[in-house]
């Protein structure tokens, strides 16, 4: 898999909503590109937590959300999980805000536990995750939808 895009590579390990979102997304362009990038993709299973009305509003018809929230998985760099190993680290996400990756217990990501780690693709690695990281101002948003 390590000559396909991160989008592909999250696509080819099971995280089909997010890597349609991302193909749907402008961030797909940017993705394709030769990177390197680091990639928390949320499983299928993050994606049923919401509502079916919820998840469509948000996969179909709020695009600058959805631009905000899929960026807040992304970031410049390829970092391996063995990186984060007994560190707390804060990263910059390519849509603004930081998250906090602790690596001192297991390996996490915000709250979300990372279960698939080090997926290698041509221009950077993907980590699956069991939760969608969900920036501040989205998580307002999507509780008043």
């Amino acid at each position: 898999m390590a000559l396909l895009s991160v989008v592909s590579v999250a696509d080819r390990a099971g995280f089909y909503t997010f890597a349609a979102a991302l193909r749907a997304s402008d961030h797909f362009t940017t993705l394709e590109g030769p990177g390197p990038f680091t990639v928390f993709a949320p499983t299928d299973a993050a994606f049923a937590t919401m509502s079916p009305v919820v998840l469509d509003k948000f996969l179909r018809h709020d695009p600058e959300r959805l631009h905000i929230v899929l960026g807040y998985h992304i970031a410049a760099g390829r970092v391996a999980s063995a990186r984060f190993a007994d560190k707390r680290i804060r990263a910059v996400m390519q849509t603004g805000g930081d998250v906090m990756i602790d690596g001192r217990n297991g390996l996490r990501v915000n709250t979300a536990r990372v279960i698939k780690p080090d997926l290698d693709a041509g221009n950077g690695v993907v980590h699956g995750i069991d939760a969608l990281l969900w920036p501040r101002e989205a998580t307002v948003a999507v509780a008043g939808a």
